[in-house]
């Protein structure tokens, strides 16, 4: 397995990774068949992550396929700047192979180098998979996001939980 920073090149196999995850679990933001960005569209998001250097993408790869990935996006705005939105995603096969842990690692390395102070995220409170990760990786939860989502009708609570660098 290889945690690395994404590629222009990985723009077709990183939409197929999105698209999945929307299809195989619940707890990512977007319906199944909701995303309705093409390859093109992706290729020029990756690009502009790469070249304005305020925000990562990591993925996570097995052989030729991605298997994972965590995204840290940064306002541009300087009173902001020292914190980072994270997104994070792996494919239900890989969920307990330490992927999450290595991404976690290697944001940090960057966030070292970049400056950044804060890390905040929001999860669904009964992701208890990916609670516990975020805890094991530090994070501790500021508060809780009523009825923060709607899923297959049922309101969802989310945590917002932030680590401190």
């Amino acid at each position: 397995m290889t945690i690395r920073e994404i590629r222009v090149t990985d723009a077709k196999n990183f939409l197929e990774l999105r698209k999945n995850l929307d299809t195989e679990s619940k707890f990512m933001m977007l319906e199944p068949n909701e995303r309705k960005t093409t390859i093109e569209l992706e290729a020029k998001y990756i690009e502009d992550v790469l070249k304005n250097k305020l925000s990562l993408i990591l993925v996570s790869e097995i052989g030729n396929e991605l298997v994972g990935y965590l995204s840290a996006n940064r306002e541009n705005f300087m009173r902001m700047r020292h914190s980072a939105y994270i997104v994070t995603g792996i494919v239900k096969n890989y969920i307990g192979h330490g992927i999450g842990t290595k991404l976690f690692v290697e944001l940090e390395n960057w966030c070292k180098l970049n400056d950044i102070h804060r890390l905040e995220l929001t999860v669904m409170c009964h992701n208890f998979v990916a609670v516990a990760l975020y805890k094991k990786m530090g994070f501790e939860i500021e508060g809780i996001k009523k009825h923060s989502l709607l899923i297959d009708g049922q309101y969802v609570d989310e945590y917002y939980m932030a680590k401190l660098l």
